[in-house]
């Protein structure tokens, strides 16, 4: 294992929680972390270990049949050491399609060991078979029976020290490789399950093996598909097996503005609600019949293109006249209304979540009707508005968003006015309004015998592989302002926002301000050197994302330079260097790495301070010496 790869897994939170008040109960998986490790590996041909003996000329005999009682030696991951470790563990069952192993010292009664069986056999693996496909079968050790390990992940769980976090199970992809090219794997297809503190006799525990199985099943043939839309099959897998829908949906309802592509880790658990709530979307909304759904979600997760892009391909193969994006959009209305009764059921969802609503995240009961927010890449706001005084009127709409764009790429917005009653006797109705140049000024007549009405803010990244990632990971969130009113004098209130629009975290001068711009422009800085450094290297695609990373942190770095140098300029004419005078301390007080990284920034800053000082300001002399006065120290 390497290095970079035990950075990756002491990074992430891997966890399913309790229901512990600090918590938000949910799972959070150890799958992707293997997946990202053995990424490489998907590129050469999968062999068994038979036909690799038999390639080397050496005589292959098939294995003594498993019976229980046998031992075997395997290798774990230790969360708490970051390392690899051998445990052994005993057959205790042999069922159709798996066998049962248990860490030896651990204890589980063969009652529920029989209940895993049966519920593996017989719901389990039928049904995510059924939904996403076939495992490799028979696999590396051409047995098709697929391992169960029971044991105690070591993960830090402990109770009595506030960490009520634990990891729930997984699928390691490198154990489907050779030792030769995976020196840590077990040779097998298997299932890692913990049964400290997960309850092996739960339900619980049964959906943990569902969504794992389901990893195993979309490595086969998808070993490179992207986080978000292999946890969202996974996290569909325990629903379909009759486990019910998962407790992340909690989190995500408190979470709405969350990057669905992205997979970031500003609140993991709630990334996986929202991809749960996509899968659902897409798995019934899709196609007419339940047998035309799962033939599409086959083909989504058999498609070797990732994202959206596989979902695109996916689309035309099924012949269906749709989009991903289309998709998208959709299911950001139907998460506020939820309302299946329009559009062929686009905007809502099942019964059984049927009383599911994102809360609008801004409220307007009376005019002004206008405000500004942000939304983050592949994700949505929602505005309430109180139509009263606009009902049977028309207005002008206007809407201006934030464009964010490489040379290549470029995010887009969609927007939707719903209007609906609260009382749901008549049926909602929703009005894409005209995006254009990113911009909306369009003239709509609002329905009297509507009570409420939504605007549905939607940012979306490009579906291209080549971007999708990098894109939706670094892009960041897009502000936009918006406007209801009766003539077109509103259009003159609202300005458009260009890509230098300032971050939210520069809106006084305060101290708070000074402290967030310096953090913000340190941040910016070391993240443009780190994908500056990232340049040219790896294989072909990960160069491209590497570009797109690169060129997203650069516009980042130059639109907050603006912002700090415009605060600056600012300031000193009203008479105050505070703002570059605090920079100035920060950058002098700094290590020689940092400021090697802050030198372009202060150059800059020097040349608006010559500009001040040669117009008479007494400050700009002051801080240049300041500056003078470092520069010599370091000679």
């Amino acid at each position: 294992m390497s290095k970079a790869f035990n950075k990756i897994i002491s990074a992430v939170a891997l966890a399913i929680t309790l229901s512990a008040p600090t918590f938000a109960a949910g799972m959070v998986d150890l799958t992707q972390m293997f997946n990202q490790s053995t990424r490489d590996l998907a590129d050469g041909e999968r062999i068994s270990i038979g036909q690799q003996m038999i390639s080397e000329g050496r005589a292959f005999s098939a294995a003594k049949p498993v019976e229980v009682g046998d031992q075997a030696e395997f290798n774990s991951y230790n969360l708490e050491t970051n390392r690899n470790e051998k445990i052994k563990a005993t057959v205790k069952k042999i069922g159709k399609h798996c066998y049962i192993y248990l860490q030896n010292g651990q204890k589980v009664d063969q009652k529920t060991i029989d209940k895993i069986a049966n519920a593996f056999d017989n719901k389990i693996y039928p049904q995510d078979r059924s939904m996403f496909g076939s495992e490799w079968t028979p696999g590396i050790d051409d047995d098709a029976r697929i391992i169960l390990l029971l044991l105690d992940i070591k993960d830090g769980y402990n109770p009595s020290a506030g960490n009520y976090a634990y990891t729930g199970g997984y699928f390691n992809a490198g154990d489907c490789y050779p030792k030769s090219k995976y020196p840590n794997s077990n040779q097998k297809e298997m299932l890692y399950l913990d049964i400290n503190p997960s309850d092996p006799a739960s339900d619980k525990f049964l959906s943990v093996v569902a969504h794992e199985f389901q990893h195993m099943i979309h490595w086969n043939y998808d070993p490179k598909e992207y986080t978000w839309l292999n946890e969202s099959m996974s996290q569909l897998a325990p629903f379909l097996c009759g486990y019910g829908h998962p407790s992340q949906i909690e989190s995500y309802l408190k979470n709405t503005d969350n990057n669905l592509c992205g997979w970031l880790d500003e609140d993991m658990v709630a990334n996986y609600g929202h991809v749960y709530m996509w899968a659902q979307y897409i798995s019934t909304r899709i196609a007419s019949t339940d047998e035309r759904r799962r033939a599409f979600i086959r083909r989504m997760v058999s498609q070797k293109s990732q994202g959206m892009a596989g979902i695109n391909a996916a689309i035309e193969k099924q012949g269906i006249k749709n989009s991903a994006k289309n998709l998208f959009r959709n299911f950001c209305v139907a998460n506020y209304l939820n309302d299946d009764r329009i559009s062929n059921s686009d905007y809502g969802y099942p019964n059984t979540l049927s009383r599911f609503y994102l809360n609008p995240e801004i409220k307007i009961d009376k005019a002004p009707f206008k405000g500004k927010a942000s939304v983050k890449c592949w994700s949505s706001k929602c505005i309430k508005i109180n139509p009263a005084v606009m009902k049977g009127k028309k207005v002008l709409v206007n809407f201006s968003g934030q464009k964010i764009a490489t040379t290549e790429y470029k995010n887009a917005f969609d927007v939707a006015l719903v209007h609906y009653c609260s009382d749901g006797k008549e049926l909602p109705k929703v009005n894409w309004l005209t995006v254009k140049d990113y911009k909306v000024s369009q003239e709509v007549v609002v329905p009297a015998e509507y009570d409420r009405m939504l605007m549905v803010v939607v940012n979306r990244g490009p579906e291209t592989m080549k971007a999708e990632q990098a894109f939706a990971k670094n892009a960041g969130s897009a502000n936009f302002i918006f406007s209801f009113g009766s003539s077109a004098t509103s259009a003159n209130n609202i300005a458009a926002n260009k890509s230098t629009t300032k971050p939210k975290t520069a809106k006084a001068k305060s101290s708070n301000t000074k402290k967030s711009i310096m953090s913000e422009i340190l941040a910016s800085v070391e993240k443009t050197n780190a994908s500056n450094a990232k340049l040219g290297k790896g294989n072909q695609e990960e160069q491209q994302e590497n570009a797109v990373e690169y060129e997203l942190a650069i516009n980042h770095l130059i639109s907050v330079e603006r912002l700090f140098l415009a605060m600056v300029k600012k300031d000193i004419a009203n008479d105050s260097g505070n703002i570059a005078k605090e920079f100035i301390t920060f950058y002098v007080n700094s290590p020689k790495e940092r400021k090697i990284c802050l030198c372009g920034i202060m150059r800059k800053l020097k040349e608006v301070l010559t500009f001040e000082k040669l117009q008479g300001s007494a400050i700009a002399a002051e801080l240049l010496d300041m500056i003078e006065a470092d520069e010599n120290s370091e000679e």
